[in-house]
């Protein structure tokens, strides 16, 4: 198959997979992430999914939210009235059941993407958006590419949507913003 066509699979998957998203938790979601431009995010996930979330915590670093990825020498000791974000395309990796069990025991506040419902992270979690990839027509069962799964492809995406809706209406001052806190030491 020509690489252009994998490149349409993998597209058509991921875009299957986000068009599941419940549109109530969809924007009751993206209300608590303008709410929260005064609070401390940490960041915690592990493999693809962490990558996903270190550059979602980067933009919003990008929009002066205040950021801390998990694991990072610099990340301060979480507290109550934190927000703990976390991403499982299983539900049930160990570390981020874990952190998110331990968060919530420090009064943090945990909030969780996950890869379906039903699983062992939505019931630590206060709030939760999750894919349904029962309804979307995947021709591989979420397994093309390399054996992973359209989780994180989708999740980059959906946090890519996030950020241009939290910028709605203020293009230019967002992207001003986003040069002062840019990375200059480059």
């Amino acid at each position: 198959m020509p690489l252009r066509e994998r490149i349409l699979e993998v597209l058509e998957e991921a875009r299957a997979l986000l068009l599941t998203l419940d549109e109530r938790e969809l924007e009751a979601f993206c209300a608590m992430l303008k709410s929260w431009q005064t609070k401390r995010l940490f960041f915690w996930a592990r493999g693809r999914s962490f990558l996903v979330l270190k550059g979602f915590a980067m933009r919003l670093m990008h929009l002066g939210y205040t950021v801390f990825v998990v694991g990072e020498v610099t990340c301060p000791a979480i507290r109550e009235g934190d927000i703990l974000i976390v991403a499982s395309g299983s539900g049930q990796t160990s570390s981020v059941l874990l952190l998110a069990e331990k968060a919530r025991c420090l009064g943090a506040f945990v909030f969780a993407f996950l890869g379906k419902k039903g699983t062992p992270l939505e019931g630590i979690a206060h709030a939760s958006l999750a894919f349904a990839p029962e309804r979307a027509s995947l021709t591989r069962q979420l397994f093309t590419g390399g054996g992973g799964t359209r989780f994180e492809d989708a999740l980059w995406l959906l946090c890519d949507a996030l950020v241009l809706s939290l910028v709605e209406g203020k293009e230019t001052e967002a992207y001003r913003l986003m040069m002062e806190h840019h990375a200059n030491l480059e």
